[in-house]
């Protein structure tokens, strides 16, 4: 099976047998298109989720419909942001999922990520990644064995200058780390071995 979030919903396509449609999962206007996140919810099993562009709002649906056939491709629960975003990320030996809110209008929001408890499907912490005017805060990824969480940093208003940073941060207490300086718009920092293994 494969999730398909399109900007208005995400869909369901079964890649086994030709891609036949095999639910349309209801939620909030223009989802990203993107990868979104996969974790194990404690209520629900395998769930898949994903950040909105035009609304502040988390959606969590079912995706196990082998084992949790009660779950699948229904919508499970939401979590309201403090802003529209674009990215989610998460790791299997992570308790949190990170969304960011770079679609929001007001600089403050735009900077900061928040981070989401799987247990508790709360925001345990909003991290302002910067307070540098013109900069915003966007893709979370994090390392190999999920200690870590890199935060990417745009100069919004000049992205031809290498101002730009990566933001690492430990991804059991939260805390900063490090900061890498001197980079230039630094969105795609993907992780090889975690897209290829693409669980999260």
């Amino acid at each position: 099976m494969a999730v398909v979030t399109t900007r208005s919903t995400p869909v369901v396509v079964d890649t086994n047998d030709g891609g036949t449609l095999e639910a349309l999962i209801d939620v909030a206007k223009l989802t990203h298109p993107g990868p979104g996140a996969n974790w194990i919810d404690p209520k629900c099993g395998p769930v898949g989720g994903t950040t909105h562009l035009g609304v502040g709002k988390v959606s969590v649906w079912g995706n196990d419909p082998a084992g949790h056939k009660d779950q699948a491709w229904k919508l499970r629960y939401e979590v309201e942001t403090d802003g529209a975003g674009v990215f989610i990320r998460t790791h299997e030996n992570s308790d949190y999922y990170w969304a960011d809110q770079l679609k929001h209008p007001e600089p403050e929001v735009q900077q900061s990520v928040q981070v989401i408890s799987k247990k508790t499907r709360e925001i345990v912490k909003t991290i302002q990644v910067t307070k540098e005017k013109g900069k915003a805060a966007l893709h979370m990824e994090f390392n190999k064995a999920g200690t870590e969480v890199w935060v990417s940093v745009w100069n919004r208003s000049d992205n031809k200058n290498p101002t730009g940073e990566i933001v690492v941060y430990d991804a059991k207490t939260l805390k900063e780390i490090k900061r890498i300086k001197g980079l230039t718009t630094p969105t795609g920092k993907f992780n090889v071995y975690n897209r290829v293994h693409h669980k999260t």
